[in-house]
């Protein structure tokens, strides 16, 4: 195993908790060190573990079936950079957007930075253009 496998595994069991509603809760932040700096979102919440928390829990609550598939993972020494597609079907308020009940596909890319295998800090790029347009689309 190369030394950079430890690191394919955690994004991998990341992905796995986030996509688990029953495991999500109690052990996803788990992959997070305190000392966590968010760069592109939440809006307006802390960039920091707490408003990344905050974040979370509103896609979890406007999204309960909300799931992340890793289409890449490329891996260079403590950095993990994650080409991703982002599904769910919107249940609750999000972008002060009512419920519709509609189901979205979104692209998104993340870059990871890790102490040991302990996030301390991660970038976003999602396409939030394109979930506001899924979910305000006629059916």
């Amino acid at each position: 195993m190369s030394s950079l496998e430890p690191l394919r595994e955690v994004v991998k069991k990341l992905a796995e908790t986030f996509n688990n509603p029953q495991k999500r809760e109690s052990s996803y932040f788990n992959f997070y060190d305190d000392s966590l700096i968010i760069h592109g979102f939440p809006p307006n919440l802390p960039a920091n573990k707490e408003g990344f928390k905050k974040f979370i829990y509103l896609l979890w609550k406007a999204f309960p079936d909300i799931r992340i598939i890793f289409d890449d993972i490329i891996i260079e020494k403590n950095k993990v950079a994650c080409r991703y597609n982002l599904t769910g079907t919107h249940k609750d308020e999000f972008m002060d957007l009512k419920p519709t009940d509609k189901e979205f596909t979104i692209n998104g890319m993340t870059v990871f930075y890790f102490h040991d295998t302990k996030c301390i800090e991660r970038w976003n790029l999602v396409d939030m253009i394109s979930l506001g347009e899924q979910l305000r689309t006629q059916s």
